[in-house]
């Protein structure tokens, strides 16, 4: 049997079990949007390693766990080609906000739609209240006070990429609590 066989077979039997632990281990919460591609990465990436180190793995018994890992990741790397390909171009938040990010997350799809002020501002208000303090606290100064992502990166000391996590996370959370505004 060849290596390709060989890998052919490892995937047909293991294709159910790696697609589970990825979202429910690996691509889980606000990741989730993400297991669908990471584990077609890791399949696209097993079909591009050389032979011997697939013959290795299967020999030892470690590719499931080469792929999990890799998964991993790949899915926490700026740097790994399944951010650069899929991940960094599904992230938005507001226009000229974030660095890597081409969206505002607030802009309407059509906008010749009328927008309800109001509801979102409700609504808005109502979500903030309900994150964490420390979310609440990034949103408040950097969304409403205006303070650049340099600002708090000085001020609290924390990384611009997990800043820039954080606030995505947020204004995702408010964007799809508040999406009745949209109608």
């Amino acid at each position: 049997m060849t290596t390709k066989q060989k890998l052919d077979k490892f995937v047909e039997k293991e294709y159910k079990w790696i697609d589970r632990e990825i979202r429910n281990n690996i691509a889980k919460n606000q990741m989730a949007d993400y297991a669908d591609d990471l584990l077609q990465e890791m399949i696209i990436q097993l079909y591009n390693m050389k032979e011997e180190k697939i013959e290795q793995l299967l020999d030892n018994g470690k590719l499931k766990w080469y792929v999990l890992s890799g998964a991993g990741m790949q899915l926490r790397s700026s740097t790994s080609p399944f951010y650069q390909r899929i991940r960094k171009h599904k992230m938005s938040a507001r226009e000229f906000g974030l660095p890597g990010t081409d969206a505002n997350i607030f802009e309407k799809i059509d906008d010749t739609e009328e927008l309800s002020t109001e509801c979102y501002y409700i609504c808005m208000q109502r979500e903030i209240e309900n994150l964490h303090w420390y979310n609440k606290t990034l949103l408040q100064e950097y969304w409403i006070q205006g303070l650049h992502l340099e600002d708090l990166h000085q001020k609290y000391k924390i990384s611009k990429a997990h800043l820039t996590k954080d606030l995505n996370a947020a204004i995702l959370t408010i964007r799809e609590n508040c999406e009745e505004c949209d109608n």
